[in-house]
């Protein structure tokens, strides 16, 4: 892949002497910290340590991105139909702006380094951080691979014994790279197209719109459904040995009846007539443990039991692998373990005793090692989320308490024995129609006894599913039973519920898919919206960005989502299933199995036929109300909504979208007021008005607003202009026509 880089000057670093070339490069200034001290002799300097064998560095997240349209061309900074679609060939990086200064240090360091160490985050968008910053600094050197799942001194010394050479890991980064351009071209692209034929900003996201399509045509369903009515035969039995209840069911043991007028028939046909024991089945059933966490099922256990966002359980979560040290890495998607953890799994849960001390009764004497846990083939970069072999140093908050009681309550399940339960079924017959009675009673709590009564974690269990059914009397087949009561019960079908976070990522998981069960559910993984990484943050901007919002734990769209759904008549960028097909080959890109080159080329095909498509009608939007109650006007470069912020009037989507254009409030002596900024939206041009010029010289002058967003004066006499250099809004004379 061919990129043409930033060059930045290098800031000057310490005077004193380094002694060592060796440079290491973390994601945070915390990381470097704990691998710092676990090296030793540690001396601090500005952006960097130096340690007895490395110098070592950060990153702050991202500190090199992609570059914006407007980089390759100024025509970009203006959004027309007619530029689209725009494909970098090829594409171009730079550095983030406010991370600036940490990006000098790093590629001073990368100038003067013999070998790199890369410890940024394992996996593949810490991969592109590394990889994107010795791109950019031109760094060519020797690299090797610090490749941490937890951050305890014992991990850490354990892992600076086992370093890889970089090259082993370059899929990690062909595929967040890719994922990187194939987010640039649709986004850019379909935001751009959709905004221009629409007038105002139209946000496409590559996940983030088929997830707000899930949520809206969720929202639909349940507001355009109508209840039916059905109806149940239901009757009370007694026996020698004690009285139960039943329910009619037909011979393909379906107890719902449709019509009214039935269910009464068959009432009229039964009332005073006795019944008989028609078969009675009992069995052992076993109920396997639940699997160990990956992200996407913690954050849908703790949105269930807790009510945390899915950010919220990510950051608890980090926080428990960087700050506590008593969590793995979090940001998995794997559910199992291999070989080499099983050994360590009794230390880590006696670990977790210690702030947890009811586990440790439950601890096995065997730790099971099942295929639900157990198979290295299911582990890519990460095992399932574990707590350390470290007990807890300092206090928790009761937060980080819960996520850390949850992991250690789900892994010691997941290595429990089976939970067993006793089931009974009994058909009555009542003359020739049938009643079925379904009791069961947990007779060995297996891994069950690792939580209280009502409360399973597993992501997938009915939060109100019973421990225990009624136990049933003891009866025979042939015995005879009466008929205390029989009635008809009217019910009604019952819409879909309202997206959770926990439901929503459950179906984001398997690419809008309903799937209850787990297994398949684990199979379906490979194709879903999104990584569990990002997900969490994909929530959190349809929540900022006010498209859905959070009514009693549901996630209910806005009009404004509502809007943005109804207006893109291209299929395919609303389609989870399709987006979780690109992530599915990103995944295969990762793995090697696919080229970098063939994915880009799709990617750009697709980006040409969906520009194609939008260019075809007119894009009609219900505004934000909050937006447009603020709004001055329609921004001239993307066709945003001008608003009035603390120091000038600018796009609302400069946040979002980095839209540069503004007018600034003090210009030149004068104060522009909200009235003249609308003029000028609307009729390109303000009234005359008083300006003082740098040497204190007033004059008059009109504001013009140039096609590309700039601003011109457009003086009343041409001594005014020559008298003038203010640089905001350009002085120029323009002649009165």
């Amino acid at each position: 892949m061919k990129l043409t880089t930033t060059k930045l000057a290098t800031t000057k670093l310490a005077t004193t002497k380094l002694a060592t070339t060796k440079l290491m490069i973390a994601e945070k200034p915390s990381v470097a910290r704990d691998i710092a001290g676990v090296i030793g002799g540690v001396k601090r300097h500005d952006g960097y340590l130096e340690t007895n064998t490395h110098i070592i560095t950060w990153a702050l997240g991202h500190l090199v991105t992609l570059a914006d349209a407007h980089d390759y061309d100024a025509k970009y900074k203006t959004w027309r139909m007619e530029d689209l679609p725009i494909v970098p060939r090829p594409f171009r990086l730079k550095v983030i702006e406010k991370t600036k200064a940490q990006y000098q240090i790093v590629a001073s360091l990368l100038k003067r380094a013999e070998e790199v160490v890369v410890a940024t985050d394992a996996g593949r968008e810490g991969q592109l951080i590394y990889e994107l910053i010795a791109l950019s600094a031109g760094y060519k050197g020797p690299t090797k691979r610090l490749w941490l799942s937890s951050m305890t001194p014992t991990a850490i010394r354990d892992a600076l014994k086992q370093l890889k050479d970089n090259r082993v890991y370059q899929h990690l980064f062909f595929a967040g790279f890719a994922r990187a351009q194939a987010d640039w071209l649709t986004g850019i692209n379909a935001t751009r197209a959709m905004t221009t034929q629409a007038g105002t900003l139209l946000p496409i996201g590559r996940v983030q719109t088929p997830t707000l399509a899930m949520i809206v045509q969720r929202d639909s369903a349940i507001e355009q459904f109508t209840p039916q009515p059905f109806f149940e035969l239901q009757a009370q039995f007694v026996h020698a040995n004690g009285s139960y209840k039943g329910t009619w069911m037909n011979r393909k043991r379906e107890t719902r009846i449709d019509q009214r007028e039935a269910a009464h028939r068959l009432l009229e046909k039964l009332c005073g007539q006795s019944g008989t024991i028609h078969d009675v089945e009992e069995k052992i059933v076993h109920e396997q443990p639940p699997q160990l966490f990956d992200l996407t099922s913690l954050q849908r256990t703790a949105n269930q039991k807790y009510g945390f966002t899915a950010e919220r359980t990510l950051q608890l979560a980090q926080s428990l692998y960087e700050k506590h040290k008593v969590l793995t890495y979090p940001r998995t998607d794997s559910r199992y373990l291999s070989d080499d953890i099983v050994p360590t799994l009794r230390r880590r849960l006696l670990a977790a005793s210690t702030q947890f001390p009811y586990l440790r009764a439950l601890l096995p004497a065997q730790i099971r090692t099942a295929k639900r846990v157990v198979n290295a083939t299911k582990v890519t970069d990460h095992h399932a989320i574990l707590p350390t072999e470290q007990p807890v140093s300092s206090a928790l908050r009761p937060d980080e308490q819960k996520i850390y009681e949850l992991v250690s309550k789900q892994t010691l399940a997941a290595l429990l024995e089976p939970a067993e339960w006793a089931t009974t079924t009994i058909v009555t017959a009542i003359m020739d129609e049938l009643f079925k009675t379904n009791g069961r009673v947990l007779v060995k709590p297996g891994w069950k006894a690792v939580f209280p009564a009502h409360h399973d974690t597993r992501a997938t269990a009915p939060t109100d599913e019973p421990e225990t059914e009624p136990t049933l009397p003891a009866v025979t087949n042939g015995d005879s039973v009466q008929v205390a009561g029989i009635h008809v019960a009217e019910k009604e079908t019952k819409p879909p519920a309202h997206f959770t976070e926990a439901s929503l990522l459950s179906a984001m998981e398997k690419a809008g898919r309903e799937v209850n069960d787990e297994i398949l559910a684990e199979a379906l993984k490979a194709r879903g919206l999104g990584t569990p990484a990002t997900r969490a943050a994909v929530l959190e901007k349809l929540k900022r960005d006010r498209y859905i919002q959070v009514v009693k734990k549901q996630l209910i769209a806005t009009e404004k989502g509502k809007s943005l759904i109804g207006s893109i008549r291209v299929n395919a960028l609303k389609s989870p299933e399709l987006t979780g097909d690109w992530e599915h080959r990103l995944a295969q890109i990762e793995a090697g199995h696919y080229d970098v080159r063939q994915f880009i080329h799709e990617i750009t095909e697709f980006t040409h036929s969906v520009v194609e498509s939008i260019g075809q009608f007119t894009v009609h939007v219900v505004p934000d109300a909050q937006t447009a109650s603020a709004s001055l006007g329609q921004c001239p470069l993307c066709g945003g909504q001008v608003v009035e912020t603390k120091k000038s009037f600018a796009c609302a989507n400069w946040k979002s979208h980095g839209c540069a254009f503004c007018v600034w409030k003090q210009i030149s002596g004068h104060n522009m007021s909200a009235a003249q900024v609308k003029d000028l939206l609307h009729k390109k041009r303000t009234r005359p008005l008083k300006f003082k010029s740098k040497a204190g010289k007033p004059f008059q002058a009109r504001i013009l607003l140039n096609p590309d967003g700039t601003t011109t004066f457009e003086f009343l006499n041409e001594t005014d202009c020559s008298a003038t250099r203010s640089k905001r809004p350009s002085a120029k004379f323009v002649p009165r026509r």
